[in-house]
């Protein structure tokens, strides 16, 4: 997220602990909450999902660096006395009140203010904590990449497979469809149980429904992907050009190119394609691919990676291919010197 959009989030995600008091207190006021000893399956449930989106949203803010940085420990001792506040707060007012909709929204306002106070700094707490593990965790690695065979001729190249190219100028390397089609049949598959959980709970209907159109939108990517018979990357004397599948940046120009890298993360190689401006790249995608780009950022050192696995193609002839062309373009594109 850009500085701007980081900005509202914070705003908005504080303006709702400060509401969300305000109104338990007026609700309480005018008799709409605690009117009934059984409260409905529904406002219970209304209350559960809402208390994990604000969790959910606090931590996502923390870990994006909304707010500034703390000592963990602290939020959690914080946390801990705002919850510890709210008991102290019931054991000395409940007794003092009278028994009406004043005395519980004098007990309710003031109890609800300091229980969302320990939430939002235990989920401070949460969010530095994943940032830390996916720091560690997710962070890429690099990946050596052997050199050319020694005393080959230099146009020495890896011989054509079916989908690639042989021309001098342009090599196709073709996708390897069945297994992208297989990932993203794993993705829906998951959805689907997760759906199908849910459905045996009191949480049926709008989280299972979400489950199922995830399902629905993975199973249309792999069905999709498997007609196609477009090279996954193609490397051209004017450019990489991507498939969709692959990555939001369709085509990068040699000019946009600085080099390439071989980087590992989660047991999957990926050849990383360093770029001279990321932001104006990101900027140029819509919101989703730009979040997308951002974690590749993060996790990469560039927006643009291609998961190696998902080309028909040795990893390391695809890096020296690659830093060919970009040499040749360069070499190409360089200016003549003046005769003297």
């Amino acid at each position: 997220m850009s500085g701007k959009h980081v900005r509202v989030f914070r705003t908005a995600l504080i303006g709702a602990y400060i509401a969300i008091p305000l109104a338990v207190a007026l609700g309480t006021y005018q008799g709409w909450l605690f009117q009934s000893s059984t409260p409905s399956t529904a406002n219970t449930n209304i209350v559960v999902v809402g208390l994990i989106a604000l969790v959910a949203a606090t931590v996502l803010a923390e870990h994006a660096g909304a707010f500034e940085r703390a000592a963990a420990g602290r939020d959690v001792l914080k946390g801990v006395a705002y919850w510890l506040g709210a008991f102290v707060w019931v054991a000395a007012i409940v007794r003092l009140v009278p028994d009406n909709r004043t005395g519980a929204t004098v007990l309710m306002g003031p109890l609800s203010a300091l229980m969302l106070g320990g939430i939002f700094h235990l989920s401070r707490f949460a969010g530095a904590c994943t940032r830390s593990w996916t720091a560690a965790i997710m962070t890429a690695a690099p990946v050596l990449v052997a050199p050319p065979i020694s005393g080959s001729p230099p146009s020495q190249e890896m011989p054509a497979r079916n989908g690639e190219s042989t021309q001098p100028d342009r090599v196709d390397i073709a996708a390897n469809i069945w297994k992208i089609a297989l990932r993203l049949l794993g993705g829906a598959a998951a959805f689907l149980i997760l759906a199908q959980v849910l459905r045996g709970t009191s949480y049926d209907g709008f989280p299972s429904g979400v489950f199922y159109v995830g399902a629905l939108f993975l199973g249309a990517l792999a069905i999709r992907s498997l007609p196609s018979r477009a090279p996954a990357l193609s490397l051209a004397s004017d450019g990489i050009s991507i498939r969709r599948d692959l990555c939001a940046i369709r085509h990068l120009s040699w000019a946009e190119i600085v080099g390439f890298e071989m980087k590992s993360s989660l047991g999957n190689t990926f050849l990383v394609i360093h770029v001279k401006d990321a932001d104006a790249l990101i900027a140029r995608c819509g919101p989703i691919s730009r979040w997308i780009m951002g974690q590749s950022q993060v996790m990469f050192g560039s927006p643009v990676r291609i998961p190696v696995a998902w080309l028909k193609c040795d990893q390391n002839w695809l890096w020296h291919k690659a830093n060919e062309m970009l040499a040749t373009s360069r070499i190409s594109h360089r200016p003549p010197e003046s005769n003297r």
